[in-house]
């Protein structure tokens, strides 16, 4: 077996090609480890178009580039093309390679090992309430392997790499013992597989030994318990109080050696503050997004690492208290017309920032797939919609591409899908403040942010708008089994209809009908005046009118509605408010 000492720049770029060939070859398994038994699991396809975005950024280079510049170049690709929670993650691990190297020309164990620490303590900072079970424990252990390999005699880098592979599939096997919907699913960690592949792969490129590994580990994977169905008590609970003020700035550092330290202290000082905390880096700047009551104490504590720039606070108990500015005729008479599909650009387009004279005061844009959801969504006066959804992330370049091409001073971004929330804040962070997440679930929560927008309204009191607005609908969709299993009091059959309320699974039957009405009658009994069904083929338009028309004659004072919506992956999309 061949040994490398270190590896120059040329092994570091081999090494990160042969994980994303063991991702490329693995990632349908990645997908298919999905907590619901329904058919939108992405996190593969998500690990593996932002792995790419940071390999075609290298493969643009000159022969004979630097280490420092390659994986800078990688690091920024992975930024760049972050798609969904998952991509995001995996771009700040390897953005703690690129802070590890520096200005190294060659990597020995030591700097190896040091590399995946770093990363692991990046990504953990950009994640506000960090759980264990996932992507994150996965890389931690791993990490901690390779360090106490890298400290013995005579090691080599696939020394490391092997005690971070061994101890990557040991902890991705007992994720399901750390996150119980995961063992209530069935499955292990989906970012902690597509990571064990990824290592997998940076071995098989140093030893061709190794590259059947994968399959094995996958084979015993199919085998063990964890691929059968288990009875779990309960689902997890959701959800937290909020503070008082919502407190977004950015600390501007002067000395990028202090980069580092800097980021855990301020996450430290910000901690004791508030709740929602978010802090990442961009270039020499630190975002911090932190909702507590003395925005007055995080400024004065933030001041202490440096400057700030772009200081926003919202007082979120008076939002509710002071939106509904405009009239509904106001709204359609003041709305931009024209609205465009965006094209994901490629990497080496110019991204165009409109002119002063020809900006509005606000722009919207939104993430929406499907014909006559998206046609709704024009109707709106949206400035921009990015295609996309369940199973179909766009990347952190495909967000900022779309509000580069809106004519407004500020950009309120919708993502309509919790998928897409993280690579919609990395969007905001790279803009530097011009990109504004409002954080819709859904798309019945984006149709009710759009359409309280006014283009001409301040960022805040849009958001304010915007946060009124979603906090009365409720959301459902209905989608069909691929697996057997078990969830919480639910036993679900392959082929079964899986009805879902704000994500949590409501209805479970043969019938689509069946379930159709169940949900819909849900939102009835918790008081929704409006219920609308957005189905996904022509050929369900009867179904949904006997449906309702049924539904009516028992809830005669609810306003129902059907439209076509074209949506992927789901029979039905609904909301009610």
């Amino acid at each position: 077996m061949q040994q490398h000492r270190s590896l120059d720049t040329l092994g570091f770029i081999s090494m990160l090609h042969g994980g994303h060939q063991q991702l490329a070859k693995f990632k349908e398994n990645v997908n298919a480890l999905n907590v619901f038994p329904v058919p939108d699991g992405d996190t593969g396809t998500n690990m593996y178009l932002s792995f790419t975005s940071g390999i075609e950024q290298i493969s643009r280079l000159p022969e004979g580039t630097s280490l420092e510049r390659v994986v800078t170049a990688f690091s920024e690709g992975l930024l760049m093309g972050a798609r969904g929670n998952s991509g995001v993650i995996l771009s700040q691990l390897f953005r703690g390679f690129q802070l590890a190297f520096g200005k190294a020309t060659h990597i020995d164990p030591h700097l190896f090992a040091q590399a995946l620490q770093s990363g692991v303590q990046t990504a953990y900072k950009a994640v506000s309430r960090p759980v264990e079970g996932t992507i994150l424990t996965v890389a931690r252990e791993a990490a901690m392997a390779a360090d106490v390999a890298s400290k013995k005699a005579n090691v080599t880098i696939e020394h490391v790499i092997i005690a971070a592979v061994e101890r990557a599939r040991q902890v991705l096997a007992k994720t399901p013992d750390l996150l119980p919907i995961l063992r209530q699913a069935g499955v292990v960690d989906s970012g902690g597989q597509g990571l064990v592949y990824i290592y997998e792969g940076f071995l098989a490129a140093l030893n061709e030994a190794y590259n059947a590994r994968g399959d094995e580990w996958e084979h015993r994977l199919q085998q063990s318990e964890l691929r059968k169905p288990v009875v779990f008590a309960t689902n997890e609970v959701h959800g937290e109080g909020e503070f008082g003020y919502c407190t977004e700035f950015m600390i501007r550092i002067a000395d990028q050696g202090e980069e580092e330290p800097i980021l855990p202290r301020v996450r430290n000082a910000m901690s004791v503050l508030g709740d929602s905390l978010l802090v990442v880096q961009a270039n020499d700047l630190v975002r911090v997004h932190v909702h507590t009551l003395h925005p007055g104490e995080a400024l004065e504590a933030a001041l202490t690492f440096g400057p700030l720039v772009q200081v926003k606070i919202d007082n979120m108990t008076e939002k509710n208290r002071s939106l509904m500015l405009v009239s509904d005729e106001q709204l359609e008479q003041e709305k931009k017309s024209g609205t465009v599909l965006a094209e994901p650009r490629s990497s080496d387009q110019q991204i165009h920032q409109p002119s002063k004279a020809e900006q509005k005061v606000c722009g919207l844009v939104v993430v929406a797939a499907g014909q006559g959801i998206v046609d709704l969504f024009e109707s709106l006066g949206v400035d921009y919609i990015v295609p996309g959804g369940q199973t179909m992330n766009p990347s952190t370049e495909d967000l900022l591409a779309a509000a580069s091409q809106v004519s407004a001073s500020h950009v309120i971004l919708l993502p309509n899908n919790r998928n897409i929330v993280m690579a919609a804040k990395q969007a905001s962070v790279v803009s530097e403040g011009r990109i504004h997440v409002v954080e819709t679930h859904s798309i019945g929560q984006g149709l009710g942010a759009a359409l309280v927008f006014h283009p001409e309204h301040e960022v805040s009191a849009n958001e304010a708008a915007m946060q009124d607005a979603i906090s009365k609908i409720m959301s459902g969709s209905i989608t069909t089994s691929v697996r057997d299993s078990v969830i919480g009091d639910h036993v679900i059959g392959e082929g079964d209809y899986i009805g879902m309320i704000d994500g949590e699974i409501a209805s479970v039957n043969p019938s689509r009908t069946a379930v159709l009405t169940a949900l819909i009658e849900q939102f009835c009994l918790r008081g929704a005046e409006i219920c609308t069904a957005f189905y996904k083929d022509p050929a369900f338009i009867s179904e949904v009118q006997a449906t309702i028309m049924t539904l009516q004659a028992k809830y005669p004072l609810v306003e129902f509605e059907h439209q076509y919506g074209g949506q992927p992956v789901y029979d039905y999309l609904l909301a009610a408010e």
